[in-house]
């Protein structure tokens, strides 16, 4: 019922006119069971033309009631990912942090195309529901006696059924609880190789205690849940038969009827049983897809709840005062916390001023606080108290967005792109020019806004986040640690050839560094030390 009623939210005029095509349908199959039985009682009855064309109604209207649906699913599915990825570019980062990169790609993975591959069960079974119930229609026309014994036993074996199918619907939602920890073990396989390659014990034991106990779990779980839908669906096909026989053999010495209404109810029922296995076979996949909508909406309702604001006001950033103060930050304070860590750390009060056209250097110990200001700058972060003014005016949920279009950064972290995602018609020229400025142009080119190839080593593939950045032309560039997998040739040409050049530009470059070489590029350094600015 889940899965209908977001598809009628979605479209419910393609599912009407799936209705209406799965009833014609349905009525075309009723109008051929019947002609079939009323030729078997009357030899001398012909209306063969009315036959094939009941088969061609039958074969066009199922086929677009099945075609409409099929649209009307993976639209719906299409609308979902952009939905989801669209609220996933309005959630702040730090909620993206506490709801975990593993469960996040689980749900916009696992689950979507669960979704998709389970939805191509409900063309099939709506089509069919349709013509059971035009069947079963046609049969209360024929002998309304009958039809009432008939839907009495129905009615007892789908209350059965529903009944007994809690158990295997509730195993699955166990089964996904389980992908969730498998998606988790593999990412720290990945991001944990180096580690365990460099000690055998430690990685066996990883891969025997940790990914095999996670695997294990989910391979018995599944085995459980769907071994109990085996059971259940080949009881329910099993008890349709009983039914048939029940029909024929049982039914009769109660309450006879003539061999022609008799005919006519075991063709009905004998033409039912593949819809109706078709049904039931279908009905644990259509499970699956509404524990994986489930999973899905409840993502969609947690990214709901910390969308960021955007505001339709025109940017009230781009007045720049005549004092020439870019940036400001008074009394800020950030409280960073995590379920994993006992403490809190606090950034701040942090007093600062950066100014236009200006080389800042960030200095500090390990867990000083430089990244976190670094967030705070750029607006990923929020600020727990004091204020962060540009240009005047300060910073808030309202117009973060805006405030954010002011920045460019190549955190330590980064992540590469491999399109260059940009609408500039002459992208190609200048990404170009600077591959070639850093040293890149023998291994990597541009080619249909895409670089040709992003399988390179760290700091070459650093260059190119480099290069990224330079093609957004921002205000304001902060790189973090970005020297550090450089050569030191081009370790060189970064501090005394691109951050002047930048600067030459009228940008203003924040860059969060442990190169005491090279201090003298910038025009002032800030040092934080446990999270307070200790010297400038």
């Amino acid at each position: 019922m889940n899965l209908i009623r977001y598809l009628c939210a979605h479209s419910w005029k393609l599912l009407c006119f799936s209705m209406v095509s799965a009833l014609v349908a349905g009525g075309a199959a009723a109008s051929l069971v019947g002609l079939v039985s009323k030729a078997i009682e009357s030899p001398g009855y012909s209306v063969s033309y009315i036959f094939f064309i009941l088969c061609l109604v039958y074969f066009f209207s199922k086929a677009t009631a099945e075609i409409a649906l099929l649209h009307l699913t993976q639209s719906a599915i299409l609308s979902l990912r952009i939905n989801l990825s669209n609220k996933l570019l309005r959630t702040p980062f730090k909620k993206q942090q506490e709801l975990g990169r593993h469960g996040l790609l689980a749900v916009l993975t696992k689950d979507v195309d669960v979704f998709s591959d389970s939805c191509r069960f409900a063309p099939i079974v709506f089509g069919n529901t349709i013509l059971i119930v035009a069947c079963l229609s046609y049969l209360a026309w024929v002998s309304w006696v009958l039809f009432l014994v008939l839907t009495v036993c129905f009615g007892t074996l789908m209350y059965g059924f529903h009944i007994l199918e809690k158990n295997p619907s509730q195993m699955m939602d166990k089964v996904r609880e389980q992908i969730d920890n498998i998606y988790l073990n593999f990412q720290n396989l990945i991001s944990g190789s180096k580690e365990l390659q460099l000690n055998t014990n430690r990685g066996k034991l990883f891969v025997n205690q940790v990914i095999m106990h996670g695997a294990e779990n989910l391979r018995k779980i599944f085995i459980k849940s769907h071994a109990r839908w085996a059971w259940l669906v080949n009881s329910a096909d099993t008890m349709f038969y009983v039914i048939i026989g029940f029909m024929v053999f049982v039914v009769p010495i109660w309450w006879p009827s003539e061999p022609g209404v008799l005919v006519s109810v075991v063709l009905v029922m004998l033409f039912l049983v593949g819809p109706i296995g078709e049904v039931m076979g279908a009905i644990p996949e259509l499970r699956t897809a509404e524990v994986s909508l489930k999973r899905m909406r409840q993502l969609d309702k947690d990214l709901q709840e910390s969308q960021l604001v955007y505001s339709d006001k025109l940017n009230p950033f781009l007045e720049v005062k005549e004092n020439k103060v870019l940036l400001e930050l008074q009394d800020v304070v950030h409280h960073y916390s995590s379920d994993k860590e006992d403490s809190q750390f606090i950034l701040g009060p942090l007093n600062l001023k950066i100014h236009h056209e200006e080389i800042v250097f960030i200095i500090g110990g390990n867990g000083s606080g430089k990244t976190t200001l670094a967030m705070l700058l750029v607006g990923l972060f929020q600020c727990d108290s004091g204020s962060i003014i540009l240009n005047g005016v300060e910073m808030n949920a309202s117009n973060n967005e805006y405030y954010r279009q002011f920045f460019s950064a190549v955190f330590s972290d980064f992540h590469l792109f491999e399109e260059l995602l940009t609408i500039d018609s002459h992208i190609t020229d200048k990404a170009t020019h600077y591959i070639q400025k850093l040293g890149m142009d023998h291994k990597v080119k541009v080619v249909d806004g895409k670089f040709s190839t992003i399988n390179i080593s760290t700091g070459q593939r650093k260059r190119l986040a480099l290069v990224s950045a330079y093609l957004e032309d921002r205000p304001v560039y902060i790189f973090d640690e970005w020297a550090a997998d450089q050569d030191p040739v081009f370790k060189k040409v970064f501090y005394t050839e691109l951050l002047p050049e930048l600067k030459a530009r009228g940008k203003t470059v924040i860059v969060i560094t442990h190169d005491d070489s090279y201090f003298g590029v910038a025009d002032r350094v800030v040092k934080l030390e446990d999270g307070h600015i200790k010297d400038i």
